[in-house]
Formats: C-alpha cells, structure tokens, sequence
C-alpha cells in the first residue's frame, strides 16, 4: 500500500521548499535526508554545506521519514532535492510494490551517491549472530518509511523470519533502546560505517549480522535491484572477518521541472569538492561518474548534460523523456 505523507511533514517541508515547475534559480534548497543519527542525515548536512558555500543560496537539511517520503515530497514539488535508495525510487516511477500502483513520474536522478550496506546489530547478550536468530526476538527497522523499515520487512518475511515485535524507531534513539534491553537487535541500511554501530560496540559488545551470499541469491533474483557485496572487517572493531551482505545504491533526487541550469551546476558544485563531502563522510568516495550506472530511473536533464560534458556513455535507460 502507498505510504501517505502527514500533514505535519508537509507542513515543515512547504515553507522553504522550491516549487515545482519554476525555472527560476531557487534561493533556498531543502534537502530531504531521514532520521537524526543516520548516514543520510550526516551525507545531507555534507551536501548543504558543500551547496550553500559554492553556490549563491542557503541549503538546509530536513529531517523525514527517509526515501519513501522524499519521494513523494521531490515528487509533488514540496521538497528541492531529496536522498533515496535505488528501490523504492525504481518501484516509485513504475508503480510497483509500495507505490501501489501510482507511478511517480515526476522524480529524476541526479547523482550517485553510495552503497548501502544492510547489516543488523545488538548486543551480544540478546544472542542475534543470524537472521533466523531474529525469530521470537524484538527487531527495530528505523523510522517508518525509511529503507530499513520498508526493505528490512521484506528481507525478514522472504526469508520467513518473524519477530516477536518490530519496532520503528529512529537512530538517534535505537542505541538506547538496544543498550536498555528494549530491541534485541536494530537494522541499518546505510553507507559505512554507520555512526549508530560505532555508538553501539564503543558502551559493549555487539555482534553484527549480515545476510550470507548463498542466502542472499533467491532474493536478488526476485528482487535485482539489490546486489551483494562484504563489509570489510577493518569497518567495525566487532568484526573479525568480512562481513557478506546485501546493498542498494543511494542517489540524489530532484523534480523534473525544477531549472536545468540549476541542476547542472548542483551536479557540477558537488564533484567539484568531492573531497569536502568524503570528509564530512567516507561513503562519499563512491561519487565517481562511472557510478551512474548503478543509477534506476532517468536523470534530470540538467545531470544528463554534465555527465555528455564529462564524456560519459549515459545508457539509454538513464535518458529522460523531456531529453528527446
């Protein structure tokens, strides 16, 4: 079923956000991230600050529900530019899955961010070293509408995994509620490492879970636009060896109405002080132009025509219908 945007979140988005369909250059940039304490809320402050310094406007961060949400909102115009995974942004412009069936034809991709690493942790005294450990336990996925919480759900039940309880909670409160005993183990899908772990195994011991590559197979073939990859032992202390898992690729999002120029010189602000965005977090470093490949819908006309300046091959899938 479609997830519906609150009121409330629309309310805090309306005020600063560019309408779509302006053409103007905006003075004021909102960025839809997710959750405080999450990966998207450290790579958006990044990006605000990279924008609002080499460009003339003022970028602020906004706290939503994650992709889902920003979505919707870079979808009808309320929000300027918004962080979403490759799933639910593919599964958005062609109707499926969540998006029940209402195509939201209105978002373009714009530049690729990171890999998101899905991997759960607790502590060691909830005894969760593997998914089917989760059976019977109390399991928090981030906030509602977030990739956790969408994409976790459905890892769990593909691979008939059920919790006592899920709980939907965001980063920045999940480390307490593990350390309380109130979650036995909490997921993130994210870029690493992720700052929740590393709170985490710095109070006490935790173990990490993955979901192993012989596992992981039937999944990607259902669902292709997941891939596997390792979190290498050298990312969290807990880790005494690789890590297999599954990812999703992460990218920046705009309204195709919103200015071509404008986008242009986004796309171009952004590589242009690539290593002030790996600063601010190392999951940056995977802004490469090659990367936009791992890109699931077209992209703003804007970000087409940096990539032909760049001399990329942009395939044919990536070309938006308002490029001819």
């Amino acid at each position: 079923m479609r997830k519906i945007i609150t009121s409330a979140v629309l309310g805090l988005v309306a005020a600063t956000a560019g309408a779509a369909g302006a053409q103007d250059r905006p003075g004021n940039v909102t960025i839809g991230a997710a959750s405080v304490g999450g990966t998207y809320y450290v790579w958006a402050t990044g990006l605000s600050s990279v924008l609002t310094n080499g460009m003339d406007l003022n970028a602020n961060v906004e706290v939503t529900g994650g992709p889902l949400h920003n979505i919707q909102l870079v979808d009808s115009g309320q929000m300027t530019l918004g962080l979403s995974t490759a799933a639910p942004a593919y599964e958005a412009f062609n109707g499926l899955e969540w998006a029940g069936g209402q195509s939201f034809q209105n978002i373009r991709a714009i530049l690729p961010m990171y890999p998101s690493y899905f991997h759960w942790w607790g502590p060691t005294s909830a005894g969760v070293t593997s998914l089917q450990d989760m059976n019977g336990k109390v399991v928090a996925l981030g906030p509602k509408g977030g990739t956790p919480d969408a994409y976790g759900r459905r890892i769990l039940e593909f691979m008939e995994v059920e919790p006592s309880r899920i709980v939907n909670v965001g980063f920045s409160d999940v480390t307490g509620q593990l350390r309380d005993g109130l979650v036995d183990s909490a997921l993130n899908a994210a870029g690493i490492p992720h700052p929740s772990v590393l709170e985490s195994e710095s109070t006490g011991p935790i173990d990490i879970v993955g979901v192993p590559a012989d596992e992981a197979a039937p999944f990607i073939e259902k669902y292709p636009y997941f891939a596997t990859a390792v979190i290498p032992a050298s990312t969290y202390s807990t880790l005494e060896e690789d890590l297999e898992t599954v990812t999703l690729w992460n990218f920046l999002i705009a309204n195709k109405d919103l200015s071509e120029d404008f986008v242009y010189d986004v796309v171009k602000t952004v590589f242009d002080n690539r290593q002030a965005m790996i600063e601010t977090h190392r999951s940056s470093e995977n802004i490469l132009l090659e990367n936009i490949d791992k890109i699931t819908i077209p992209l703003h006309p804007g970000a087409l025509r940096y990539y032909r300046e760049q001399g990329v091959e942009v395939p044919d899938r990536l070309v938006p219908p308002e490029a001819g």
